[in-house]
């Protein structure tokens, strides 16, 4: 019990510390809580292969150089242009990966560093080459065949509206690209799908805020329509009161 909490919590506090400098995101906040999340993921991945076979200072030790990995991690995926918006592969995969290797290192008994010898590392590090191998050769066969069918991706203008809204909301797509794009924070793999450069237009709803009058409801994207009304409807409320 000790280990898998000593582990999360050395990782979390190391990536709360050094994440955004090592990928170079998240710069403009003053603490990178989002970091936090993943990082306490990380260390308690890193630690399951070992949590009952390893010293707590040992834990500490795996705790943080996981949270080291995953950083790197998301620096390595970011440059090879991997989409990865939960970072799922870093934190369940590169650390997963450490976790084993820091078994062969740490084990009280087989440990490399216990004088244990390299057996059980080398029989973790070979585990570890074969569920990547197995993993990547189904997952390619998976894609492949979606990609083929047709059937891997959503269309341009539903990965610009978000997959939410494709699947979930009462919402057709109706219109220009253009007009759904303010507000979203479209990512390069978006935009690139873009044949030109995107003009924002003015919001409708910029002229509630403005000076109080309802938009145009024929000029308004439908998708903005509710939010429109409504707000129009507490703006005159104000002004009647």
């Amino acid at each position: 019990m000790a280990n898998t909490i000593i582990a999360p919590s050395a990782a979390g506090i190391t990536s709360f510390f050094t994440r955004k400098y090592i990928t170079g995101q998240n710069h403009e906040y003053r603490l990178d809580f989002a970091a936090i999340g993943n990082g306490i993921l990380a260390g308690a991945v890193s630690i399951t292969a070992g949590c009952a076979d390893v010293e707590p200072w040992a834990a500490l030790v795996i705790g943080i150089i996981g949270s080291f990995v995953y950083s790197f991690a998301c620096l390595l995926l970011e440059k090879l242009e991997v989409d990865d918006p939960v970072e799922a592969t870093q934190v369940h995969g590169f650390s997963g990966f450490w976790g084993c290797i820091a078994l062969g290192l740490f084990h009280t008994e087989k440990g490399l560093l216990y004088g244990g010898g390299g057996k059980l590392l080398g029989a973790n590090a070979l585990g570890c080459l074969c569920i990547a191998v197995w993993t990547a050769s189904i997952s390619f066969l998976y894609f492949y065949t979606l990609n083929k069918l047709g059937v891997l991706r959503l269309s341009v203008s539903d990965e610009l509206l978000g997959g939410d809204v494709h699947y979930f909301a009462p919402i057709k797509f109706q219109g220009k690209v253009s007009e759904y794009t303010k507000g979203l924070a479209l990512t390069r793999l978006n935009t690139s799908h873009l044949k030109s450069p995107t003009v924002i237009p003015k919001d409708p709803l910029d002229d509630i805020l403005d000076d109080g009058n309802a938009p145009n409801a024929e000029a308004t994207p439908n998708i903005l329509k509710p939010n429109a009304t409504k707000l129009a409807q507490v703006t005159n409320g104000n002004a009647e009161g």
